[in-house]
């Protein structure tokens, strides 16, 4: 269990993180905390490589998309919210602030439309030839 210790209370233990969480500690020795402040609980991410490069450069990193689970927790000692799945843009190196968190019923409807168009993609086009 970890314990915090804001500047504007007593002691807090946290609640156990999500079976998914692979954090070990949510707040590094020397944040500041205060008791009304929240954290994130994060999965482990999944990066899927694309064909696109990072500002259009053909030799510019590749972009990849990150997916992870991710849950907020408000307050300090509340029980892990609601978990949501994280979509963002980056490279392999490097995150960034282009993401979108999905519910589960809206990350189905992505990943279907996604199965549709990539089936779409792939068939042939009306002179039979593939793509």
């Amino acid at each position: 269990m970890e314990v915090v210790y804001p500047r504007d209370g007593g002691p807090v233990t946290l609640r156990p993180c999500p079976s998914w969480c692979t954090r070990g500690r949510h707040f590094a020795g020397g944040d500041a905390i205060y008791a009304d402040d929240g954290y994130h609980h994060w999965g482990p991410p999944i990066a899927v490589p694309t064909a696109g490069r990072a500002l259009g450069m053909k030799d510019g990193p590749e972009i990849v998309v990150k997916i992870s689970l991710k849950s907020w927790t408000h307050p300090l000692d509340a029980p892990p919210g609601q978990a949501l799945i994280e979509v963002q843009l980056g490279t392999a190196e490097e995150d960034t602030d282009l993401y979108a968190e999905l519910a589960p019923d809206q990350a189905r409807a992505v990943a279907a439309a996604l199965l549709e168009l990539a089936a779409a993609a792939e068939r042939p086009d009306r002179t039979g030839r593939e793509r």
